[in-house]
C-alpha cells in the first residue's frame, strides 16, 4: 500500500542532518530503470521505504499515474511525503519517483541505503556500511551502469 503523508518522518529529518558518508553518484538510470531497481533491491532488500520531497520541476507524471492506479487523491504534489508499505510499492515508487523530474529523498526499512535524487538527473546512494556500496557499484557495474566522480556535499548541505 502506498499512502501520502502530512508530515515527513523523523528519519528523514535525521538522514538529512546527517547523511551518511559513503556514496556513489550515477546519472538516473531513466531507459534502463527496472534493471537498475532490480540490482539494488537484491543487494539491499526493502521491506518498506518512504519518500519527500525537496522540489517538483515539472508536473510529474508517473508519480501521479502511480496514485492515480490506486485510487490516492493529492491536493499538492509540489511537495509530498509518500510512504510504500511493502518491497513491492517501494519499488514502485521509487520507479515512478526517478522516472519524473523529482528533487527528493528515499530512505528504506531496513536502512541499508538511501537516495537523493534530482532533476538535473542525478541519483545519489548513500550507505552506512562502504562495502555494501562496493558491492552495489561492482554488480551494477558489470550491468553497464556507469558512476560519475561526484561527491554530493554531506555537511552544511542546505536540502530544500
Amino acid at each position: 500500500m502506498i499512502r501520502l503523508l502530512a508530515c515527513i518522518p523523523e528519519t528523514i529529518h535525521e538522514f538529512r542532518a546527517n547523511p551518511w558518508p559513503d556514496q556513489r553518484t550515477l546519472v538516473t538510470p531513466r531507459r534502463k530503470m527496472a534493471s537498475f531497481l532490480s540490482e539494488l533491491v537484491s543487494v539491499f532488500p526493502i521491506d518498506h521505504g518512504v519518500a519527500s520531497t525537496d522540489e517538483v520541476v515539472f508536473e510529474p507524471d508517473n508519480f501521479l499515474q502511480l496514485l492515480n492506479t490506486r485510487e490516492i487523491p493529492i491536493d499538492n504534489y509540489w511537495s509530498f511525503c509518500a510512504e510504500a508499505s511493502n518491497a513491492e510499492d517501494a519499488t514502485a515508487l521509487l520507479n515512478a519517483m526517478l522516472n519524473d523530474w523529482i528533487d527528493f529523498v528515499f530512505l528504506p526499512s531496513p536502512a541499508r541505503f538511501a537516495i537523493y535524487a534530482d532533476h538535473d538527473e542525478y541519483l545519489t546512494i548513500y550507505v552506512p556500511i562502504s562495502s555494501a556500496l562496493d558491492q552495489l557499484v561492482t554488480r551494477l557495474e558489470l550491468v553497464g551502469f556507469r558512476f560519475e566522480e561526484y561527491v554530493r556535499p554531506s555537511q552544511g548541505y542546505i536540502w530544500r
